[in-house]
């Protein structure tokens, strides 16, 4: 398996692992290419991208650690009307399972801040939503 499937591995369990209330999820969510029909209700998308990052030590093949950078996207929907209160809480909520968060793994995922966004419409007025977002960081040897 691939490092940065791993990676994205770890971080969708823990995801998955926190986002209940209670035994079950919050909300209904999906990983980025799942299929999904959205409820009438709210409901969220994670997904974890790859950025650039740099070389962290130099050396030969098999000892060279990389310094990888990645982030979370935490997307928060929910029917227009239905005010902003819910849509801030359970930002706050998503934020607090990655936020200063460090998963020691074989790749030392680190992360610091993870932030909400600023609430606004999405797709014309079909959905009202948050995003939340955090950087952070991993160790890759190659």
């Amino acid at each position: 398996m691939s490092v940065w499937r791993e990676v994205q591995e770890t971080l969708y369990q823990r995801w998955a692992a926190n986002w209940l209330d209670g035994s079950d999820p919050k909300t209904p969510y999906v990983f980025e290419n799942d299929p999904f029909d959205p409820p009438n209700a709210p409901w969220v998308r994670f997904s974890v991208r790859r950025m650039p990052g740099g070389p962290g030590t130099l050396g030969r093949t098999g000892t060279r650690k990389m310094d990888r950078v990645g982030r979370v996207f935490i997307q928060l929907f929910e029917p227009p009307g239905a005010g902003v209160g819910r849509s801030s809480d359970l930002a706050e909520d998503a934020a607090k399972i990655f936020e200063g968060c460090r998963l020691l793994s074989d790749h030392d995922i680190r992360f610091a801040e993870v932030e909400p966004g600023s609430a606004g419409d999405i797709e014309n007025g079909r959905w009202w939503g948050v995003v939340v977002e955090g950087r952070f960081d991993y160790e890759d040897i190659i």
